[in-house]
């Protein structure tokens, strides 16, 4: 697990497997929402994301648009390569609104 912010409050932490992070992208959006929006991510020996959907019962925002941008984001994100790892490897990127 790992943690970075982009310096204007709003965190992004990760969970996948050990494997380290090269980008984490923030979601292109402001908010004066608080909470967290949790997504689910699948990712690639290369360190691709493939697919990203936000799980429901983990978030704490329930704003459609912000979900949206959440997942856009998490599909921008490189991990660190791993030709060890499964095809799709699945992990989680929290994004924290304070």
């Amino acid at each position: 697990s790992g943690a970075g912010g982009n310096g204007d409050g709003k965190g992004v932490s990760f969970n996948l497997g050990g494997r380290g992070a090269k980008e984490l992208v923030p979601p292109a959006s402001t908010t004066t929402e608080v909470g967290k929006v949790v997504v689910e991510i699948f990712v690639d020996r290369e360190g691709n994301v493939v697919k990203a959907n936000r799980i429901l019962r983990e978030s704490t925002i329930t704003n459609t648009n912000l979900y949206r941008k959440c997942e856009q984001a998490a599909r921008k994100c490189k991990f660190a390569a791993d030709p060890n790892a499964p095809e799709e490897q699945r992990g989680t990127i929290t994004y924290r609104f304070v």
